[in-house]
Formats: C-alpha cells, sequence, structure tokens
C-alpha cells in the first residue's frame, strides 16, 4: 500500500513539474501598436515628406512579415526581452505592386518586455541614415537649381512660386500652355563618377498638377551627353511624393558625370497647365 501510494506521489510531482515547464515556454500573445510615422531631414529637426507605407517587422532577426500602416502587429515571444527592428516600406517607383523598404531611412531597433495579452507602441521616427549622400536637396526656398535649357526653348523655364508648397514656402512652377506643351530641364548639380559608389541610388520628388511628369538621368562621356528617362508619371491634384529607383541607371560605368533631369508634358485642354515640384533628393551611397 505505502509503495502505491509512494509511485502516486512520484507521478503527479513529475506531472506537475512538467505542466510548470511547459507554461514557461509557452509563447506570450503580445502586439505592438505602429501608427504615423514620421522622417526628419538630415542633421535637422525638421520634419520631412514622405510616403512610407508599411513596415517591414523583425523580431529576434526573425521576419514577422510587411504590414500596412497603421498596423497592430502579433508577436509570439517566449524571451522575457526580445530585439524589434523595423524597416521603412515604400513602393518603388510609386508602384502598388512593388513594395520595398527604402535603404536610406535608417532602421528602428529597440527591444520589448512582453506581457501576456499586452502591447507596447513603438513610435515610428525615421531618420536619414548618416552614411547617405544627398548631393541635390532643392526645396526652391532659396533659389532654384534646374536651370540646363534642354529643350532649347528660352521661352520655356521652370519658376519659382509661393503659390503652393509641400515643404517650406516656396516649389517649383512649370506653366504649360498651348505653344509651350513640353520643358525639359536639369539640374546644374552634376555629380562625378567617383562620388557615385554605383550602389543604390534613387530621386525622391514632391509634385501635383497637370501633366505628365518625366525623370531621367543625363549622362556625360567624353563630352557626349546621352539621356535616360527612368519614369513618366501623371501629376495629380493633391500634393504626391514618389521615391524614383535610379539605380540601374547609374550602376555601369558609362559616364564621367551626370546630372537630373526632369521633363513636362501638357495632356490636358487647359488653357494653361501647371505642375508643382517641390523637396527635389538624389541620394546615393
Amino acid at each position: 500500500m505505502f509503495k502505491i501510494i509512494y509511485i502516486s506521489f512520484i507521478l503527479l510531482f513529475l506531472h506537475l513539474t512538467s505542466c510548470n515547464i511547459l507554461d514557461n515556454d509557452q509563447p506570450l500573445p503580445f502586439f505592438l501598436e505602429l501608427k504615423e510615422p514620421t522622417v526628419k531631414l538630415p542633421n535637422t529637426n525638421i520634419y520631412d515628406t514622405h510616403k512610407i507605407t508599411d513596415v517591414w517587422v523583425f523580431a529576434d532577426g526573425q521576419i514577422l512579415g510587411v504590414f500596412p500602416l497603421p498596423a497592430k502587429v502579433p508577436l509570439s515571444i517566449t524571451n522575457s526581452v526580445s530585439e524589434v527592428t523595423i524597416l521603412a516600406g515604400i513602393r518603388k517607383n510609386g508602384m502598388n505592386d512593388t513594395p520595398v523598404f527604402y535603404p536610406f531611412y535608417k532602421s528602428i531597433v529597440t527591444t520589448v518586455n512582453p506581457k501576456a495579452n499586452e502591447g507596447v507602441t513603438i513610435p515610428l521616427d525615421f531618420e536619414y541614415i548618416p552614411d547617405a549622400k544627398i548631393p541635390i536637396s532643392e526645396s526652391f526656398e532659396l533659389g532654384n537649381s534646374f536651370t540646363i535649357d534642354l529643350d532649347k526653348n528660352p521661352e520655356t523655364n521652370l519658376q519659382l512660386t509661393s503659390e503652393s508648397s509641400i515643404l517650406g514656402s516656396k516649389s517649383g512652377l512649370i506653366s504649360l500652355t498651348s505653344t509651350t506643351k513640353f520643358i525639359e530641364a536639369g539640374c546644374s548639380r552634376k555629380i562625378s563618377s567617383g562620388e557615385n559608389s554605383r550602389g543604390q541610388s534613387y530621386i525622391e520628388l514632391d509634385y501635383k498638377g497637370e501633366g505628365e511628369i518625366a525623370v531621367g538621368i543625363a549622362k556625360s562621356m567624353n563630352g557626349v551627353l546621352r539621356i535616360e528617362y527612368v519614369l513618366f508619371v501623371p501629376a495629380k491634384e493633391n500634393w504626391n511624393k514618389i521615391y524614383v529607383d535610379v539605380t540601374d541607371k547609374l550602376s555601369p560605368s558609362d559616364y564621367n558625370e551626370y546630372f537630373i533631369i526632369l521633363a513636362f508634358t501638357r495632356t490636358g485642354n487647359s488653357q494653361i497647365s501647371n505642375i508643382y515640384v517641390d523637396n527635389i533628393k538624389h541620394i546615393h551611397f
């Protein structure tokens, strides 16, 4: 009888012990609350425009997924502390079916101490990575660097205006009419082949208006200029931001120097079609 009681006691002890071990190993239901992101201009406390549409979320080095913002991200965490990494997601070249994380926004890395059935809000305060090179950052507040007349028409140019802006008080204005249906302008800031490491390269642009905008690169090799357009996009009624990937255009060793070009084409029937551009950046490694 004593032997049976002893064995029963041992079995009960093992059962309780095993339950405690399993309970400790069970993942905790936990949530990350991710809301409106912000981006600051390099080396300032001034907020920049952005079009971050989603976030790429990692926990302890493992990807959890890509989540449209705002997001409530579920985690299953067994550790007492977990490292969370968040990357800013954009739509490359404005294409909804081309989600990528933007390589020039610094990732957010933080640690969380989860409690079961609770959550934590992580501020999405992004900034540019320190080693990003931004040779062109045109806000039109102090002037206009898009002064190279590529269409060879002295009556067509990009002007400064305070009628509308997305950042600051001024923007660039292009007015298209029945006699000036096309304007092509280049940036006076030229980048030599040695400045660009031929890694990832983007052009950022805020725009609105009526007409079509083309974004491209003008390459110079031994005095010969070659224009290569990357993207054609219709202007919108309200301000919109786009991230144009020019990596493939600038990776080859087929230029001594290059500069950014913009072209504007009249597409509607309005007597005057205005297109506004602002906050133009060229950024690369």
